[in-house]
């Protein structure tokens, strides 16, 4: 389960996202401040249709080519709270509140998919 991320000028051109790597990539927008606070609660609920627009788009690409990506080593992935590790992925399912943070990171291949989507699209719609 997840996400789509649809295309607005293309609704055949999607790309998918699950929740594990979604989360934290919001939060990323988050804490760039590129959204506001509705919309990005928003986009934390699968099938909100929540849109976010074509310039809106290419400011967020912008935003992970210049001050995300470029401190991401080629393994790293951004968890939750922002920070960053190179530590693989286990696929360890933590269940307990105290640890569930620790299922979320957006992995730098993630972001650069979504960077170069962003780049590209017409704006795009969240299901």
């Amino acid at each position: 389960m997840g996400f789509h991320l649809t295309d607005l000028g293309n609704e055949e051109r999607i790309i998918f996202v699950n929740f594990w790597n979604w989360h934290p990539t919001v939060e990323i927008l988050r804490r760039a401040g590129l959204l506001d606070e509705e919309r990005l609660a928003e986009l934390h609920v699968q099938i909100s249709r929540t849109r976010v627009t074509k310039d809106e788009a290419r400011v967020i690409a912008r935003d992970l080519r210049e001050n995300v990506l470029p401190s991401l080593p080629e393994t790293a992935r951004v968890l939750l709270d922002g920070s960053i590790t190179t530590v693989p992925d286990d696929g360890t399912f933590y269940k307990s509140p105290e640890d569930s943070h620790k299922n979320y990171s957006a992995a730098r291949r993630w972001l650069e998919t979504f960077a170069s989507f962003c780049e590209t699209c017409d704006g795009f719609e969240v299901n």
